[in-house]
């Protein structure tokens, strides 16, 4: 919770950082560590002064194994590895940060019981990955599953088992998370990286330079957006999901790109780019719209296929639209333009199925 206290512990860690720099031109004989940005950092916050233990209470920084504050009383937690260069940020009541597993990794979790954990709690070479939670999100004790937050990474950081290396993952969470009901919860906001973030839907895959993003209240659970087993796939989801199994889905393919932007109240609808390469799925329209490109299963892939759904003039209450394009098929397009419908393209390769006001269009390509 931001307050007057909070934003005064702020301006004593800003005085503090000045005099920390202040301190890093005195002259004094000390090894040349001016082309090591790394150290030049850790020697920076090294700097800031011991805060007042009663003062500080949700706000804590952890550097390269180091808290920059007090740990007893304060119920924001922040957790780095010494020699991992990793930046831990938790500020609210129960907030939890951790970057760990790997070189350069960085996690902010801000708000109630946010949660941001980047790299892996089991491997050291999943690297440069960042997880941002921002959001006050319900008492993890209050629902089963694991925590609503975000996830940059390794399986790991969830409770499951490492597949590979998984670096260079994004995953931002921005939104309070609550479950609708105590059993039915977790397991919902940005997922990163290896496919073991998320449920099982096909064989173990790591994931690096993977994006996920998601804005908007979750209230079910496995909600928000996954970009998992694969490489640099992207995901994002715009609104609010008060069902289950909704949002933006990108995995187990590689360049494969889901957008979603409508909010969503039936549980199972998202839009859906997976199981192939080059893959992409666009939702702009009424609620609880889809669309699905791609393969069916680990043994359907599909390439290259693209499913859009817009109906820009329709209200966000109209009747959903939906678009499927590929299934175990390539190369195909199915488009809803303009007016409500349906269109599929997945009977064969190449093919596409365009639903306008000026009619049906379907053909090979």
């Amino acid at each position: 919770m931001v307050n007057s206290r909070s934003i005064a512990r702020l301006g004593t860690l800003a005085v503090g950082l000045g005099i920390g720099a202040a301190w890093a031109h005195t002259p004094v004989a000390q090894a040349d560590t001016s082309n090591d940005l790394l150290s030049s950092i850790d020697s920076l916050l090294s700097g800031v002064p011991a805060a007042d233990p009663a003062a500080v209470t949700d706000f804590q920084i952890s550097f390269n194994g180091t808290d920059l504050f007090p740990t007893l009383g304060n119920e924001a937690t922040a957790t780095t590895v010494a020699g991992q260069f990793g930046l831990a940020i938790a500020f609210g009541d129960g907030a939890s940060a951790t970057a760990e597993g790997g070189t350069g990794d960085y996690a902010l979790a801000s708000g109630t019981n946010a949660l941001a954990n980047a790299g892996s709690l089991t491997a050291t070479g999943d690297n440069f990955d960042s997880a941002i939670d921002i959001g006050n999100n319900a008492d993890p004790s209050s629902y089963v599953g694991p925590h609503y937050g975000a996830y940059a990474g390794g399986a790991s950081l969830i409770g499951g088992t490492d597949t590979g290396t998984n670096s260079n993952d994004t995953a931002i969470d921005i939104g309070n998370d609550s479950p609708v009901s105590s059993s039915d919860g977790g397991t919902s906001g940005a997922f990163a990286g290896d496919s073991g973030l998320i449920p099982p839907e096909g064989p173990p895959t790591s994931g690096s330079g993977d994006t996920a993003y998601t804005s908007g209240n979750l209230e079910g659970q496995y909600d928000g957006s996954a970009a998992v087993g694969g490489n640099h796939d992207y995901a994002s989801s715009t609104g609010s999901e008060t069902g289950d199994s909704e949002g933006a889905f990108a995995a187990f393919g590689s360049n494969n790109t889901a957008i979603a932007d409508t909010n969503y109240t039936i549980s199972g609808e998202d839009a859906n780019a997976q199981y192939g390469n080059g893959n992409y799925a666009y939702v702009y329209g009424p609620d609880n719209s889809n669309a699905t490109a791609g393969g069916d299963g680990p043994t359907d892939l599909g390439n290259n296929d693209i499913a859009y759904v817009s109906d820009p003039f329709s209200s966000a209450t109209s009747t959903a639209d939906n678009a499927t394009a590929g299934g175990s098929f390539s190369n195909d397009i199915a488009e809803v333009l303009f007016a409500h419908g349906n269109a599929t393209a997945d009977a064969a390769n190449l093919m596409y199925d365009f639903f306008t006001l000026f009619g049906n269009f379907t053909g090979s390509l």
